[in-house]
């Protein structure tokens, strides 16, 4: 990977019983999706089964993006 970019996620997060279900480790439970110029998505899992769906827009010069974990702590 090469370049510069800035990437701003929003989605939704699912399959939780409490708020603090949405902390862990999350990995790629699925290949990211290209949804247009700029744009994309990607599905995480965490330990819990908490499922987060993202998307959002890439602004930048990037040759190669890969989102394939993520860790949520909660304060």
């Amino acid at each position: 990977m090469f370049g510069a970019a800035k990437t701003v996620l929003h989605g939704r997060v699912s399959n939780i019983v409490r708020p603090s279900d949405v902390a862990g480790v999350y990995g790629a439970a699925g290949a990211g999706l290209a949804i247009g110029r700029g744009a994309s998505g990607i599905v995480l899992t965490n330990q819990k089964g908490a499922v987060l769906e993202l998307t959002g827009r890439e602004v930048g010069l990037l040759a190669n993006a890969d989102l394939s974990g993520l860790a949520i702590t909660l304060r």
